[in-house]
Parts: C-alpha cells; structure tokens; sequence
C-alpha cells in the first residue's frame, strides 16, 4: 500500500508487554486518514490512540516501559492552512485513556525510527 503521494505507507503491527505483563497489539498506517490505534489481548478491546487527520499522518511510533506510555508523533500539511505540521500524542497504555495531544516544533523531537520494512 502507498501513502497516496506514490511511496510505500509506514505501517506498525506490533505486539508489546505491558509492565504488568499485559499484550497490546499497536497498529496503524501513515495514510490519508491514517491512524494509530491499540487492541488489548486481556478482554480485546480496540482504541484508537492517534488521530490527527486527513494529511496529518502518523510518522513515529514509541513505548516508554518503564511508565507504560505510547508516544505517537504525526506530521503533514493541512489541507485548509497548507502549513506543515507536527502533533504529539501522549496515550497511557496502562489507565487506557490520552494524556494529551500538544503541536511541536518538529526540531525538539528525535530522529524518527528508521523505516525497515517498507511493506
């Protein structure tokens, strides 16, 4: 699948421990639309935890497990502002419910994670 401007989508489907030794599967796709959402194995509910909009795509997940947390950062150009832009979205894993969603210079953030399987 592509990300509509022709190149392989990001995708993420991973399945990872919880400090209290619970699985979570972290999915989504860096498309128009795209999303990041989690599905806990212990009763199998599906949330979404990142949602920024049509041409605001997911760009880097990453778990912090020693506070159970999920960061996602999403980045692209809005279609009504033609501006880029970067969110931040901060998702306890562990409560199940986002902490919060802030706009950020792209320049405070860390390198994304290398794309290793473009498929």
């Amino acid at each position: 699948m592509t990300n509509g401007s022709g190149s392989p989508a990001r995708t993420w489907d991973y399945t990872l421990q919880t400090h209290e030794v619970n699985s979570v599967q972290v999915y989504g796709r860096a498309v128009p639309g795209g999303r990041i959402g989690v599905k806990y194995s212990t009763d199998g509910k599906d949330l979404v935890v990142a949602d920024a909009g049509d041409y605001i795509y997911p760009a880097d997940v990453r778990f912090d497990r020693p506070s159970g947390r999920l960061y996602v950062k999403a980045a692209g150009v809005t279609a009504a502002f033609s501006s880029d832009q970067t969110w931040l979205f901060e998702y306890d894993l562990l409560q199940r419910h986002s902490i919060q969603r802030v706009r950020v210079d792209p320049s405070v953030l860390p390198h994304e994670c290398p794309l290793t399987n473009p498929n």
